[in-house]
């Protein structure tokens, strides 16, 4: 489904910061949110997700107005991750938070067919082994990746990820980027994603958003956008960039100033 975002404004008290803000996102495309702390990236997944509601502006998968659809219906269409993994001792272990994905489809009683899905999903995201496991044993990482599962389960059109890799060792960086480029090109799934690493960006992302102080700066694929001038402006360093198998990989040098 295709994310449309209109002239998106939100702001804390007297702190704007989101400002007019207008993205759209092409089915089966992922796209990834860049920017320094502070720049809005996180708040902008939040309002897509109804979990902050903007001042003003309009958002819209296809046709469906989001900010009107009651809670548990955008439930069935975005699969969310947000940016912390902490958890309270709720005793839950991994299969059950991972089921807690189906909660929005359910009609009564979970069904065969749900708790196919789970396991289905705990192999993709090699957690199959941490079935029953409870949740506060897990390492960040770990936790990271039930998280994703859970958000899988949903079964969704859209994912929003906040940050989906930032616990994780390089092994887990990759094949979890993998498995959400893979959701793009083979279920046709919509995927926004805040990543601080632009180099992940430059190699998964088919379209990226620069941000800055809440405004949109550039948007586009990653080879259009991203250049010296663009990031240094954006990050406020300076960098170079390498060519590797096709593709420019960006180098920070020092600070700009």
């Amino acid at each position: 489904m295709k994310i449309t975002i209109r002239n998106l404004s939100f702001g804390y008290r007297k702190t704007c910061i989101l400002k007019g803000v207008n993205i759209e996102v092409a089915p089966g495309r992922l796209c990834v949110l860049l920017g320094a702390n502070g720049a809005g990236k996180s708040t902008l997944i939040k309002c897509v997700n109804g979990i902050l509601k903007p001042e003003k502006g309009e958002i819209y998968l296809d046709s469906t107005d989001l900010l009107r659809l009651p809670q548990k219906e955008k439930s069935k269409l975005i699969g969310y991750v947000p940016q912390s993994t902490e958890v309270e001792d709720s005793g839950l272990n991994v299969f059950e938070m991972v089921l807690s994905g189906r909660v929005p489809h359910m009609k009564g009683k979970m069904k065969d067919a749900d708790y196919e899905i789970v396991r289905s999903v705990l192999e993709k995201m090699s957690l199959s082994d941490y079935s029953t496991k409870l949740l506060n044993q897990l390492s960040g990482g770990e936790r990271q990746r039930v998280f994703i599962a859970r958000a899988l389960a949903q079964e969704p059109v859209v994912m929003l990820l906040d940050e989906p890799t930032s616990n994780l060792d390089l092994r887990y960086q990759l094949e979890t980027m993998e498995i959400v480029r893979g959701l793009c090109q083979d279920k046709g799934m919509t995927i926004m994603a805040v990543i601080h690493d632009v180099n992940t960006a430059v190699t998964f992302a088919d379209q990226v958003v620069l941000m800055k102080d809440g405004n949109i700066h550039a948007t586009g694929h990653p080879d259009e956008i991203l250049n010296t001038e663009s990031l240094e402006h954006i990050f406020d360093v300076r960098v170079e960039f390498a060519a590797y198998q096709d593709k420019q990989y960006v180098i920070p040098k020092r600070c700009a100033g």
